[in-house]
């Protein structure tokens, strides 16, 4: 089996500059946010400024996330060939395409849409376009669609730009007029690195994103009024509902915290268990999202 490695482009140098000052902004709010928890308790200026400064840093991290993959998947993406299939594989996944299935391989497309748009530049061009008539081109490509190779089959269309075109098209077409050993199906094989499976489960997803935004609405309720709560605050009551202790109003951040480490058992346990039971996986999250509103109404009944 012969790899091409793809063309070289700009678009990796944007993804490694935007990962760098990504990398330097999360280093900066990160330290900012550590000189305030590295104060005393008692003298957290907490206010809806920190609470921007703890979703900025959520952002960032996130963008760091998402642009480290994106180089990452550059950096390992490769093309390879046999007599039966062109393997398109990176950071461990891999799609498989029959050569008995390829009608024809032409240079550029024009997309009638493109997912992200001018976000697709940043690394290397992925997902699913569409063609004109509907037809779906993947994108494997670290060039546009206009200038890269494409692979049509009679599912779908694939863009490609291995470093030596030539090479790799003429060694296609020679393989192909070989013909196939061994039938192929037209198949991507997601790695297990990454849990894509999981990831990828539209009610996993939604769940989640519902936890967080939770867990992040008692915090800003708790930023918004912590600093016109007096430094002691009543935190446990007895069945009549009267007050049974005063702690200090600090600890009223707690409960945020205590439900989001709920939520983070409760993912990882999902992503331990999504491959041999998905309804047991989803449903952690689901317990996750009770878990969130059953604290933000503690959060609510404390601070008001």
């Amino acid at each position: 089996m012969r790899q091409w490695k793809p063309q070289a482009s700009l678009s990796l140098m944007i993804a490694i500059v935007l990962l760098i000052l990504a990398v330097g902004g999360t280093m900066v709010v990160g330290l900012q946010l550590l000189q305030i928890i590295g104060l005393p308790p008692e003298e957290w200026p907490i206010d809806l400024g920190v609470f921007g400064v703890l979703v900025a840093l959520l952002l960032l991290v996130c963008c760091v996330g998402a642009l480290g993959y994106r180089v990452a998947a550059v950096l390992t993406l490769r093309y390879a060939l046999d007599r039966n299939g062109l393997y398109i594989d990176w950071l461990g996944n891999r799609a498989v395409i029959p050569l008995d299935r390829i009608s024809s391989v032409d240079i550029g497309a024009t997309v009638e849409y493109l997912p992200l748009g001018p976000v697709q530049a940043i690394g290397y061009y992925w997902g699913q376009a569409r063609l004109a008539g509907g037809r779906t081109l993947h994108l494997f490509s670290t060039l546009p669609p206009e200038r890269s190779l494409i692979v049509t089959t009679d599912e779908a269309s694939y863009a490609l730009a291995p470093l030596d075109l030539n090479g790799f098209v003429s060694d296609l077409e020679q393989r192909r007029n070989l013909g196939a050993t061994k039938p192929l199906s037209t198949i991507i094989e997601p790695s297990r690195m990454f849990f894509y499976a999981f990831w990828n489960d539209q009610t996993v997803r939604a769940l989640l994103l519902v936890a967080l935004f939770l867990n992040l609405l008692a915090l800003a309720l708790i930023a918004n009024q912590y600093p016109l709560l007096a430094g002691a605050i009543e935190m446990r009551f007895d069945a009549t509902g009267e007050t049974m202790e005063l702690r200090p109003r600090h600890q009223v951040l707690f409960l945020p915290l205590a439900a989001f480490g709920l939520s983070l058992l409760n993912t990882l346990l999902g992503l331990a268990l999504y491959h041999r039971e998905r309804l047991a996986a989803r449903l952690l999250q689901g317990a996750s999202v009770i878990v969130q509103i059953l604290f933000l109404i503690a959060v609510v009944s404390i601070i008001s």
